[in-house]
């Protein structure tokens, strides 16, 4: 089985280094790598490929940065194997990732997605990695149907476990290109496309688990984005996520079973952010993203918030 590693790529020669000699180092003989040059200065030249990669690469290069979405898109649309893997340029990949993506595909000819544990390493990996854990097991408790050599496969409530946390290890695919195909590509102007990648592919396919860790995502802090303000993105990230979901859920027929779990999610996602702004002493700002919570999916809960929200406003009149 050919496999494809798409390595966005904007500089980060060093690293990017570090993530193609990973994958030189596999133990799966049969694999191609793509190289998407996101708008790198100086740019990524192929001699410098050549001499890492041999001829087993292809260059992609666009002339301005397009961003991480597009430029996954372009390393998908380019390959010429069975399964397209992304591999970010920090990040490494265990030796034997290839090896055992190609046996999970092997021992199961209906398998069509794969995504692959994430085992984290640097600086702030230890948090990353309890975070993830927590995150995985919850997952596993709400969703995983059974388990062969390794591979943990999912029931239909996967779907819905993923509109509470989607762990790093669902958002590392290794899919065959006609399911790249199928689901579509990653949303170019979505803040985390990954994430919403597989929430549509758990709709529109079967996915699977590799457990054991193939991905090594590092954790230097080399994205220097503070955490508060983080998380603040990632709060509007996950409306904005379920808001094009529903939307797209809707257009399909054939899944507009699952609308009211995306209406759900979404009222708590609208929720959690009124409490975010209450906690943070914006009381007026938390009005509207509660108001749309209960438009949304109205609860009790909506209303018992409104009356404690009222009370420390009237309290705390100049808090915002």
């Amino acid at each position: 089985m050919l496999i494809t590693v798409a390595v966005p790529t904007h500089n980060r020669p060093q690293l990017l280094r570090e993530a193609l000699a990973s994958i030189v180092a596999q133990t799966h003989p049969e694999w191609e790598v793509v190289v998407v040059d996101d708008g790198s200065t100086p740019p990524v030249l192929e001699s410098t490929l050549r001499d890492l990669l041999g001829e087993r690469f292809i260059l992609v290069r666009h002339d301005q940065a397009q961003g991480i979405a597009a430029a996954k898109n372009a390393g998908v649309a380019a390959a010429r194997g069975e399964v397209v893997v992304h591999l970010d340029d920090d990040d490494l990949l265990a030796p034997t990732a290839l090896a055992q993506i190609a046996a999970a595909y092997a021992r199961h000819p209906g398998l069509e997605c794969l995504f692959i544990n994430v085992e984290p390493f640097g600086t702030y990996a230890p948090g990353t990695a309890a975070n993830q854990s927590h995150a995985m097991a919850g997952l596993l408790e709400r969703a995983q149907r059974t388990t062969e050599h390794g591979v943990a496969f999912f029931s239909r409530g996967l779907f819905a476990a993923l509109l509470k946390s989607v762990p790093m290890a669902m958002q590392r695919p290794a899919a065959r290109k006609t399911v790249w195909d199928r689901v579509g590509p990653l949303r170019k102007d979505s803040y985390l496309p990954e994430p919403e990648w597989a929430m549509k592919s758990a709709l529109l396919c079967e996915p699977a688990l590799l457990l054991q860790y193939a991905y090594l995502a590092r954790m230097d802090g080399q994205n220097n984005v503070s955490v508060p303000e983080q998380k603040v993105k990632h709060m509007r990230a996950a409306v904005d996520i379920r808001k094009t979901l529903l939307a797209w859920i809707e257009r399909n027929p054939a899944l507009a079973g699952r609308a009211d779990e995306v209406k759900h999610s979404l009222a708590s996602v609208y929720f959690n952010q009124a409490y975010h702004h209450q906690r943070s002493g914006h009381c007026r700002a938390a009005w509207r993203p509660l108001l749309a919570s209960f438009v949304t999916h109205p609860q009790w809960y909506n209303l018992r918030f409104a009356l404690r929200l009222l009370a420390t406003c009237i309290r705390r009149p100049k808090a915002d």
